[in-house]
């Protein structure tokens, strides 16, 4: 009996296709000096107020802790593409928008972002890509995120 090679496994199928978007979407940043991590900040900012985010909502949304966050803005003001003003509804805080700098480079990052992921999904016909973009509908639908800091540490809990 010869040996058969296992079939690939769904999800090692999805984490490979995953890390090869981020990959491209990482390359296709690089000509800006801008990270993936810079982007998703300039996205979220793009989407709220023109007042801006306070720095721990920015955090909240993208699930990561609030020292992270500032090192990121810390990055996008130095490249002036974000502003910190004064919050007018608490003066100890801070609101970060985007500087008009920042909201121009949103149409160049908008097409890199097509353009880097059509690359990578124009191998498959317009039938495939409905289908998967239905699928994909679906798990994304079906299995929200869950709350940040619903995680518990089995280690505190003893």
């Amino acid at each position: 009996m010869q040996n058969e090679e296992p079939k690939p496994d769904l999800a090692d199928l999805f984490l490979h296709a995953s890390g090869m978007l981020r990959g491209r979407w990482r390359d296709s940043l690089t000509p800006l000096g801008i990270t993936p991590h810079q982007s998703r900040v300039l996205t979220l900012l793009s989407r709220a107020d023109r007042i801006g985010l306070r720095n721990s909502q920015l955090a909240e949304q993208l699930h990561i802790a609030a020292r992270s966050t500032t090192e990121v803005v810390d990055q996008l003001e130095a490249k002036e593409l974000v502003v910190r003003t004064p919050d007018p509804a608490d003066r100890r805080a801070t609101l970060i928008a985007l500087s008009a700098t920042g909201r121009a480079q949103l149409g160049e990052l908008a097409e890199l972002r097509r353009s880097s992921m059509d690359g990578y999904f124009d191998k498959l016909g317009d039938e495939d890509r409905a289908e998967l973009t239905r699928l994909l509908a679906i798990l994304d639908r079906e299995n929200p995120r869950p709350v940040r800091g619903a995680c518990k540490n089995p280690a505190k809990e003893n």
